[in-house]
């Protein structure tokens, strides 16, 4: 970690302690604030790339001096901390994802489901990680009760978590739902989910593959022509990048 520049401005209000840090390719700033007042409230805030991400807060009856330049260190060490901690289980994370997406594609299925086992005891409210054991629990254990009961679960965890498009690969996620609905025979929802993950990613390969097994391909303009016939095919590459089909 590189060397902390800490700035102090003492005034009637308030203390101001900024760091910034640079940590895995990315520049974290990290301010923490004394508000006056009784008791005292303790503010650390963490920004990444100038954007807030999260705020730490720590209201204490504390009054001496020292005692609370103490408590202010330790929080502003503990949010430094949490920034290269994190970093360090999203490398973890990231490093289990390529080593189960590369076992499912390569079809060592067992050991894959073994992998999201592992994965899922260290991050157990991971809703992709659950996702990828839904799918695999279907499919190699042919347990589909409990692939659908992991379908729900990881659904649900991946409501709680409010991840965005930006930051969460949904349609990989909605694929591995449907591929295990699907195993379960339960093929309307394994359509939604496809056509959810379709919403984040209307060329995803592998979701288009699945649709059109499914027998779920787009009408034809024309149904008395064959798709290759150039009124079919066309027109309909054209309605299709305008969103009109």
């Amino acid at each position: 970690m590189e060397k902390r520049d800490v700035i102090n401005i003492v005034s009637r209000k308030s203390s101001d302690f900024s760091t910034k840090i640079e940590h895995q390719g990315k520049l974290f700033y990290i301010i923490t604030e004394i508000h006056g007042g009784e008791p005292v409230t303790i503010s650390t805030t963490i920004y990444l790339e100038g954007a807030h991400i999260e705020t730490l807060k720590l209201t204490t009856p504390v009054k001496d001096e020292n005692e609370l330049s103490a408590l202010v260190d330790r929080q502003h060490d503990r949010a430094v901390r949490k920034i290269t901690e994190e970093e360090t289980a999203n490398k973890t994370r990231i490093a289990y994802f390529r080593e189960i997406k590369h076992l499912v594609r390569t079809g060592y299925g067992p050991r894959a489901l073994d992998a999201t086992r592992k994965a899922l005891e260290e991050f157990p409210e991971d809703p992709l990680m659950t996702s990828y054991h839904a799918y695999l629990t279907a499919t190699v254990d042919n347990d589909y009760d409990r692939a659908v009961e992991l379908c729900r679960e990881a659904v649900k965890r991946l409501k709680e978590s409010g991840a965005t498009a930006f930051d969460f690969p949904y349609p990989l996620f909605h694929l591995n739902i449907g591929r295990a609905y699907l195993k379960a025979n339960m093929k309307k929802d394994a359509v939604e989910s496809f056509q959810k993950g379709l919403s984040f990613d209307p060329r995803n390969r592998d979701i288009v593959s699945e649709l059109k097994r499914l027998g779920m391909r787009k009408r034809p303009i024309f149904p008395s022509l064959s798709r290759s016939h150039p009124l079919n095919k066309y027109p309909g590459i054209i309605l299709t990048r305008l969103k009109l089909r």
